[in-house]
């Protein structure tokens, strides 16, 4: 019995002396931590006093502790229980910057790793203010560059693609996030957990990131990359998250009806070089059938106005003038009148139209749109790039069927009708065999609710149909575009 007891209390007093090395050493630590903050604290405040930098999260960092005064909530040099967190994001930063394929000096890495070295290693530490102050605030910008750019984008496309090729409405940065960013630093598990929530949620990003480790060649992977970016760019309008939409991929000269248990997919004749068809998001609100076009004042100018006083030019197109006063004859026109303006010129609907037998309108400011045509034989070039912006589709007519996918088959059949197709009910063919000649049964028809259409550009991205990963050409040099932008960030 008294063996027992010895031993329980050498235990306890052996317990005991290991608490109190953990203590002591903890308060040596705070210590450490306390002696040096002053000197920190002013240091930091040299480094923000000079700093240039012109990116908006360093100069949000920047800010931060610039308008702060010396009692200013540090994230990661506060206190020893900060360190954890510290070496968390440093370690993410590493994996991620792997994972994404940039240069580990984006998110200033080798510094960080050096003063945090010192920081584990505080005794034999001889310049300690000057490291806690350089992996404080290079921590802070480290995280707001990751946090900003994984959640906005680490480039700007309207700045990339001019705001005439690109008029897609995206989330942009602001003071509101850096500061819900930074309430996010209040523990490891917060901060892991706001990180994992911005980065993009789409599954094709995933599948992007999963295929850049495997890719073989520079060129591969820069094109994975160009495409990741495209995903970072968050469409304020959400038409992923339709359960009925349109996708339109321009390097890819394809068209996918994506609904809730199919998917329909068909060959796309899409803008010239010179006309590039813009990149938008809007909804398709109306199916137009048998439209006149109205001929763009661009084509009007560039194309039309060298034939003023040609009578025949515009008969052999079923082009018609109208002025301030009504009709005019083209051939009393100069074509200097014709190009002012005060001219607009339009085809007659029916055979031959530009915009064929339907059209799929929806608000955008290009008066670009999806419709048919009466040159069909492009869809079997492999190089489609060959209109004046707009969007011209090889099956229309399943393109009304999905938009309109409530509409009874008499009606889908009096649009087939319209449009001179051979019907596909009992009613439709009966009608036609009793009605001779032109019939023109509908006109225009409501889409309800409207169907969203989202005009992108990827050169690789999951095919919406197969779910393979396809790879498409760059029509439109914007890989190139893009490519230069990111250089900077990338290996």
């Amino acid at each position: 019995m008294g063996i027992a007891i010895a031993l329980n209390i050498s235990a306890c007093q052996g317990k005991s002396a290991q608490q109190t090395a953990a203590e002591e050493a903890a308060q040596k630590l705070e210590q450490f931590y306390q002696q040096h903050r002053e000197e920190a604290h002013r240091q930091l405040a040299a480094f923000v006093s000079v700093s240039n930098d012109s990116g908006f999260a360093d100069r949000m960092s920047a800010q931060y502790y610039t308008d702060a005064s010396d009692n200013t909530q540090w994230f990661w040099m506060g206190s020893p229980s900060d360190m954890p967190m510290a070496d968390a994001l440093d370690s993410l930063m590493h994996s991620q910057a792997q994972a994404m394929g940039f240069k580990e000096e984006i998110f200033l890495l080798s510094d960080i790793d050096s003063a945090l070295a010192v920081m584990h290693q505080p005794d034999s530490a001889q310049n300690a203010p000057q490291a806690m102050a350089q992996a404080e605030y290079n921590l802070t910008k480290a995280y707001l560059r990751y946090a900003i750019g994984q959640r906005f984008g680490f480039t700007s496309p309207k700045k990339l693609f001019g705001a005439n090729n690109y008029d897609i409405d995206i989330e942009q940065p602001d003071s509101a996030f850096v500061h819900y960013a930074l309430s996010q630093l209040s523990d490891k598990q917060t901060m892991l957990n706001f990180l994992d929530s911005i980065e993009p949620q789409d599954p094709a990003y995933e599948r992007l990131k999963q295929q850049l480790a495997i890719d073989s060649t520079i060129e591969a992977k820069q094109r994975t990359q160009c495409n990741m970016e495209r995903l970072r760019w968050r469409d304020k309008k959400h038409p992923e998250q339709a359960s009925r939409r349109i996708f339109v991929n321009v390097a890819a000269q394809q068209v996918w009806a994506i609904g809730p248990d199919s998917v329909i997919n068909m060959r796309i004749c899409c803008g010239k070089a010179s006309t590039k068809s813009p990149l938008l998001t809007s909804e398709i609100q109306r199916v137009e059938v048998n439209p006149e076009w109205g001929i763009p004042q661009s084509i009007i100018r560039g194309e039309v106005s060298g034939h003023a006083g040609d009578s025949a030019y515009f008969a052999r197109r079923n082009y018609y003038v109208v002025g301030p006063g009504g009709r005019v004859n083209p051939a009393n026109l100069t074509r200097a009148e014709l190009a002012s303006g005060r001219y607009a010129v339009r085809q007659r609907s029916g055979a031959g139209n530009s915009l064929g037998r339907i059209i799929f309108r929806f608000p955008n400011r290009f008066s670009v749109y999806l419709h048919d045509t009466s040159s069909p034989s492009a869809f079997s070039r492999d190089v489609r790039t060959v209109s004046h912006g707009c969007i011209r589709l090889q099956r229309p007519m399943d393109i009304a069927c999905f938009v309109l996918h409530d509409a009874d088959p008499w009606f889908l059949d009096k649009i087939r009708l319209s449009m001179d197709q051979q019907p596909q009910t009992d009613q439709g063919r009966e009608y036609r065999r009793t009605h001779s000649g032109a019939i023109r049964l509908v006109n225009n028809a409501e889409v309800n609710p409207p169907v969203p259409v989202n005009i992108n550009y990827f050169t690789e991205y999951p095919n919406p149909q197969t779910g393979e990963m396809d790879v498409w050409g760059d029509p439109y040099s914007y890989d190139k575009t893009l490519l230069k932008a990111i250089k900077p960030y990338i290996e």
